[in-house]
């Protein structure tokens, strides 16, 4: 059997579950309605540095003791940051859920950011930032990012500058902790062998702690704008991102962008793969994504190649693109539904991607949305949809990134000649 359910604390805490009884394993964990899009340029990279710190010691735990209690019954804990969000999650074995909630309750309610233990992982998080720097498929969405949404919150680096993560102190990560992390700003989400009275049992004692504080995360605007930035590097290859505008969470092209990103560049079959990889080898990598957020979007299409074959990358991959506002054939668009479908309903047979489907979900619409809904709407889409969303997407300013040794002057010009804007 399974069931959903979502229940609103007192203090506000928002509690969600998914029960599926056949399940031996539960996910569960916390999630801050806090990430990228809440800095500014004086404290660019404190969400990400304050959930490095999450396990690094409590009032009652060492960093160490952290660690041994989650793998002493074989579970794992991980953490991540996104631009709108920062979560703290847990797998364990279903008799093992009240050492998750306890440890992941402690590190969210009591973590001390002792210096030594700070400084410690300030070095861990700046060999990441380099790490991230010299590998040119990773920084150039970095760039990518700040060229889409440039001198705004949007467009910062997740992991931060150096600069800026180098001066980071505890009192900065209180003060931040203090501002976002209460539970009206917070949800508490599990998925897999666990019951919703199950996990409401706990609450007196693990989630009424949390202080009750309106926060107002995303008062903020941000706006496309695109435009240039190339990363001139002596590299073997060329990389480079081709981007525009794309639509919110909240749109009703969400599903519709979906569909269309994986017709043009989703997979071996996808429109890029065939032209670009398979009948002209210009590539070993290319694909389409799109980016969803509370109130804007991204749509890009990645690719890497050498600095002779970056133009006619740009004019082929343009080309394809171009195509989508007026030429898709049946058979590929019922193939994708069809991959849309498998794919949705392959994911809720695992506990991670549920619970974090739930916690998304919450965090977006206010509540989980049934499986049927979204089957729903994804049938709903037609092809006109998807030709009138290409027309709107191609009709942005475009924004250009590369890093390596070719540069936006050898793309730009496909572009143009195409009748693309570009910034």
């Amino acid at each position: 059997m399974i069931k959903e359910n979502l229940t609103k604390l007192n203090n506000g805490l928002r509690v969600v579950t998914k029960s599926i009884d056949n399940f031996e394993s539960v996910v569960l964990g916390y999630w801050v309605e806090a990430g990228a899009v809440c800095e500014d340029d004086t404290n660019n990279g404190i969400s990400h540095f304050l959930e490095h710190m999450a396990f690094k010691g409590t009032t009652t735990r060492t960093a160490k003791q952290i660690a041994e209690a989650i793998e002493s019954v074989g579970g794992y804990s991980n953490a991540y940051t996104s631009r709108e969000t920062t979560a703290f999650h847990a797998r364990v074995l279903k008799d093992d859920k009240n050492v998750a909630i306890d440890i992941l309750s402690d590190i969210m309610q009591n973590p001390t950011f002792q210096k030594e233990e700070l400084e410690r992982e300030r070095g861990v998080i700046l060999q990441e930032i380099s790490q991230t720097n010299d590998t040119p498929d990773d920084i150039i969405f970095d760039y990518f990012q700040n060229v889409a949404f440039p001198n705004q919150p949007m467009g910062h680096s997740i992991l931060g500058p150096t600069k800026i993560v180098s001066k980071i102190t505890s009192d900065d990560l209180r003060a931040y902790r203090d501002q976002y992390y209460n539970a009206d700003n917070m949800l508490f989400c599990a998925a897999g062998n666990i019951s919703h009275e199950e996990v409401l049992d706990y609450a007196s004692k693990y989630f009424s702690n949390f202080s009750r504080k309106k926060t107002k995360v995303h008062d903020k605007e941000y706006e496309y704008k695109g435009g240039l930035y190339s990363d001139v590097r002596d590299l073997e290859q060329s990389h480079a991102i081709i981007g525009f505008k794309g639509v919110p969470s909240l749109s009703e092209d969400y599903y519709k962008m979906a569909i269309f990103s994986s017709i043009l560049g989703g997979g071996m079959s996808s429109r890029l793969f065939q032209e670009v990889r398979e009948k002209r080898g210009l590539v070993y990598s290319v694909y389409s994504f799109t980016s969803s957020y509370k109130r804007n979007g991204l749509f890009g299409i990645y690719a890497a190649t050498s600095k002779e074959k970056l133009t006619e990358l740009a004019t082929v991959a343009t080309a394809e693109l171009l195509k989508m506002r007026d030429d898709i054939t049946e058979k590929e668009f019922n193939r994708t539904k069809t991959q849309f479908r498998a794919s949705l309903l392959m994911s809720q047979e695992n506990c991670a991607s549920v619970c974090e489907q739930i916690a998304n979900q919450t965090i977006i619409f206010g509540r989980p949305l049934k499986r049927e809904d979204i089957l729903a709407k994804i049938e709903a889409v037609t092809i006109d949809d998807i030709k009138k969303l290409a027309d709107k997407i191609v009709s942005s300013n475009a924004s250009v990134v590369t890093v390596g040794q070719g540069n936006t002057d050898l793309i730009v010009p496909a572009l143009e000649r195409n009748g693309l804007n570009v910034g």
